[in-house]
């Protein structure tokens, strides 16, 4: 992919990956894998990474110890926060 392309389909990029980290649990090394690319992704809005590697490896600790809901609201949690950077602001 070209990396001008990159920053106007970041958020399909970034939403395609927290998909695929999902429909890999409970495999821990699986979503590993998945997740070290989000931790690789700049988020130019908000001006860091898109996942923190202590959040990527707290996830997959849960599901190291079969505590796959607790990784899965971990999960949710970073996605709705990540998606909130692309809303536009309530009028009001």
């Amino acid at each position: 992919m070209a990396r001008r392309r990159e920053g106007r389909d970041l958020p399909e990029i970034v939403g395609r990956l927290f998909d695929e980290a999902r429909s890999q649990f409970p495999d821990p090394q699986a979503v590993n894998r998945t997740l070290l690319q989000l931790c690789r992704l700049y988020d130019p809005v908000s001006g860091g990474i898109i996942l923190e590697h202590e959040t990527r490896r707290r996830i997959v600790d849960f599901l190291a110890h079969g505590k796959t809901r607790e990784a899965g609201e971990v999960l949710q949690v970073c996605f709705e926060e990540y998606r909130k950077t692309f809303e536009p602001p309530e009028k009001g």
